[in-house]
């Protein structure tokens, strides 16, 4: 519907605040009162592998919806293909399973602003089967499963086709004419328009430097003046008018925009600054308005983290440093570029190199952070340019963690790459006409511009090494397993946020029915009692096959984890093969109900020692995928269920692959001494893809 039908329905001021406003299309009277909001609800229990994510076409362009332009129930949506520009409307959910999808090896793709669901409907007229509708099926909302809605996925961001269950493997969604159409295909040759890609997990993707601003965002064009009267007519003809008020004035002093939260009570060895802190800003060359609130809320200030050095410069190799300008993004502190520029001391010149905290969870690297404005530095494999963005790679700082604001680091002030993870190693950041630019690269013979050092920085209680550098806190180290938990599920997708609060000390695990002391520990992670017994609970009310087993290699060798080798909450430790000693980090429960496994034929393999979960992620690094992982997925322990945890398991034979279930045709082996994965026949996997229970 558009406004002037809205309007012309209800006469006066009322169409404009129920149209206008962001949850109009909820409730026009006389079409529907609150109609929509029932058929198109939320799946809060759902597993989402991706959140608010893009999903882009062969070109860049990007899935999108208006919520308008179905049936009075946001029923009957067409899926346009337009320019990306990070709106609501582009964004979009990955569910893995949920009230609407019980089926492993698909997914629903949802849209983050409607809730409905992608639809393909053979008996609709061609050119308008593929639509949003209602998750499950039922117009009304009250649907559970449809197999219309559920594709083909397999884990990963893709590039992959759009293969619905209902089209029998011989239907792919296309683009025609900027719609999402269907087309018959062969899945296993699809090309071109019938590949699609989850690109950015809901961040904007303007070029930087550029200025895109949305009515729904509050916020104005560009301007250098101290407070401007702006008016956004949006597509629909509704019109916004705001007032905008800069917030850094060129060449005087100004607070750094950082959010005020108040860090957790702790026994800090490494004391941040506080999140209040004043910084002079340099001269400002940059036109951007900045809107206040909006940057408060994007660049916050992580107090928790560990910082291996702070307030540093970051120089090149011919002794200039990398600098920011807060004026020089969007209206956020976003796509800020990165400039190269003589050293002149100023806040913009000075960064943080964080190794541990809320957005890294991933050892051996670290975050570049600008102590101005809060912001991450990242690679962006769209542009050349490199930017700074928010810390977790939302645009609103609601990110976690993002590959792509991840570089490669084991410690020391360098010289050294500045090597991005989501690069594959191939990547390196460089100089070019005053910018730091991207380049491919072989980062172990990288030098001249490809080189940068630390230099002037504070290093903060933090050792320049890459063994020690998470250890900051100091306290007492116990862990009791709690038996309780308030449980929601989560996806495997969901990331450990790893704050930096941790201890010493021994470990030892008590269940409900036995005490098992922890061998030596050769790991050099200081645990936090209080984060490992919330992250770690043990689940009393399974149903366990096995328990304190031993896991078997083919070669006679152990499964071993050690306590203290992940993360500060006990999530991120790598699972070894070695000579069997019957210690407790090699005893396991298998686990075929319960809790965290609520789908039949699949089995938990749990670590009786920390009570973790056996756990294949394929977004890391190879070689790094298989971990142990806080049960149901959810870094703090709140998960329910994952399928990234979920094992092949008939119950009949003590020998069995390990197969996870969120990705085909794989299997785990012993890689000298690591296990990891590889591609298998599941039917008739290789002897060295066998595992052996043994009570």
């Amino acid at each position: 519907m558009t406004k002037a039908a809205a309007q012309a329905l209800i006469p006066g001021p009322w169409w404009y605040d129920q149209y206008c406003s962001p949850a109009a299309h909820v409730a026009l009277p006389g079409l529907g009162l609150g109609l929509a909001s029932e058929a198109q609800q939320r799946d809060n229990t759902a597993t989402r592998a991706f959140s608010a994510a893009q999903i882009q076409t062969a070109d860049g362009q990007c899935l999108a919806v208006d919520p308008a332009s179905g049936d009075f129930r946001e029923n009957l949506i067409p899926i346009q293909v337009v320019a990306c520009n990070g709106s609501d409307s582009q964004q979009w959910d990955v569910i893995t399973s949920g009230v609407h999808n019980n089926e492993p090896g698909f997914a629903l793709i949802t849209s983050t602003l409607t809730n409905g669901c992608l639809n393909f409907d053979p008996r609709r007229a061609a050119g308008n089967q593929v639509l949003l509708f209602s998750c499950g099926g039922r117009a009304d909302g009250s649907g559970a499963v449809a197999n219309s809605q559920l594709f083909a996925f397999t884990g990963g961001a893709g590039p992959f086709p759009l293969v619905p269950q209902n089209g029998n493997n011989a239907t792919c969604l296309t683009v025609n004419g900027g719609l999402l159409d269907q087309t018959s295909c062969n899945s296993n040759t699809v090309s071109g328009n019938e590949l699609f890609t989850i690109s950015g997990s809901g961040s904007q993707s303007a070029a930087s430097g550029s200025t895109t601003i949305s009515a729904a965002d509050a916020s104005a064009s560009t301007s250098s003046s101290d407070s401007i009267q702006a008016t956004s007519v949006s597509p629909d003809g509704c019109t916004t008018e705001v007032t905008i008020t800069q917030t850094v004035t060129p060449s005087s002093a100004a607070t750094s925009s950082v959010a005020t939260s108040s860090p957790e009570t702790s026994s800090l060895v490494d004391v941040a600054s506080s999140a209040t802190a004043t910084v002079s800003a340099p001269a400002s060359t940059g036109t951007t308005v900045l809107n206040s609130a909006a940057v408060a809320e994007a660049q916050q200030r992580d107090n928790t983290a560990t910082r291996a050095f702070s307030d540093a410069e970051i120089k090149t190799s011919d002794g200039q440093c990398l600098s920011v300008d807060a004026n020089s993004g969007d209206f956020r502190e976003n796509l800020i570029p990165v400039a190269v520029q003589a050293c002149d001391g100023s806040a913009g010149q000075k960064f943080d190199v964080i190794t541990a905290g809320k957005h890294n969870n991933v050892p051996g690297t670290a975050l570049i952070v600008s102590t101005l404005t809060q912001g991450c530095m990242q690679f962006d494999s769209r542009q050349s340019l490199v930017d700074l963005f928010s810390c977790g790679g939302r645009a609103d700082g609601s990110g976690q963690v993002s590959t792509s604001q991840l570089f490669t680091f084991t410690g020391g002030a360098g010289p050294f790459p500045l090597v991005p993870q989501n690069g594959n190693n191939a990547v390196c950041l460089t100089v070019s006409g005053g910018q730091v630019v991207q380049t491919s690269c072989n980062p172990s013979s990288a030098s001249g511009s490809e080189l940068f050092t630390i230099s002037g920085s504070t290093s903060r209680g933090v050792s320049e090494s890459a063994s020690s550098s998470a250890s900051v806190f100091s306290s007492s180290a116990a862990k009791a397993t709690s038996t309780t938990a308030s449980v929601a599920t989560s996806s495997s997708n969901d990331v450990a946020t790893a704050a930096s609060s941790s201890s010493a000390g021994a470990i030892s695990t008590t269940s409900s029915s036995s005490t098992a002391s922890a061998p030596a520990p050769t790991g050099t992670t200081v645990l936090n009692p209080t984060a490992v017994s919330e992250a770690q609970q043990r689940d009393d009310t399974a149903t366990r096959a096995f328990s304190n087993a031993q896991i078997k290699s083919s070669d006679g060798q152990c499964l071993s984890v050690d306590a203290n080798s992940g993360d500060f909450r006990e999530n991120l430790i790598p699972v070894t093969v070695k000579a069997c000693d019957s210690s407790a980090g090699q005893k396991f429960d298998v686990i075929t109900a319960g809790k965290h496994n609520n789908v039949p034929g699949t089995a938990l393999f749990v670590s009786t020692l920390t009570q973790g979960c056996l756990n294949f992620d394929p977004r890391r690094a190879a070689g790094n995928q298989v971990i142990l992982f806080s049960c149901g997925g959810r870094a703090d322990g709140s998960g329910a269920v994952t399928n990234s945890q979920l094992f092949t398991f008939s119950g009949n034979s003590t020998s069995i692959p390990l197969e996870p279930t969120n990705q085909a045709n794989t299997c785990m082996f012993n890689n000298n001494g690591n296990l990891d994965v590889q591609q298998c026949n599941t039917a008739g996997p290789a002897s060295d893809q066998v595992f052996t229970i043994v009570s």
